[in-house]
């Protein structure tokens, strides 16, 4: 089933945000987030997402799609900006 790739500037299930990403991937102008990136959560703070895809990797590390977990337990919410995999 296809999921949202996660990128900066989207949510979490928690109404949080994604604050970074990869410095050389990009979608729509916005940096790819993955794996140890991070997101601004207004009930936990900041925090890093913990999961990711393990077949895709960016800069060496997973990245992040819809459904992935932050370290709070949030849930990552992809942004209807259409990319899937």
């Amino acid at each position: 089933m296809p999921r949202y790739i996660i990128l900066v500037g989207d949510r979490t299930s928690d109404g949080g945000v994604v604050i970074t990403g990869s410095p050389t991937d990009h979608v729509h102008g916005r940096a790819i987030a993955r794996q140890g990136d991070l997101v601004d959560c207004p009930r936990h703070g900041v925090n890093a997402i913990v999961e990711g895809d393990d077949v895709t990797r960016l800069d060496g590390r997973p990245m992040a799609l819809e459904g992935h977990r932050t370290e709070c337990g949030c849930t990552l919410i992809g942004g209807g900006h259409g990319t899937v995999v």
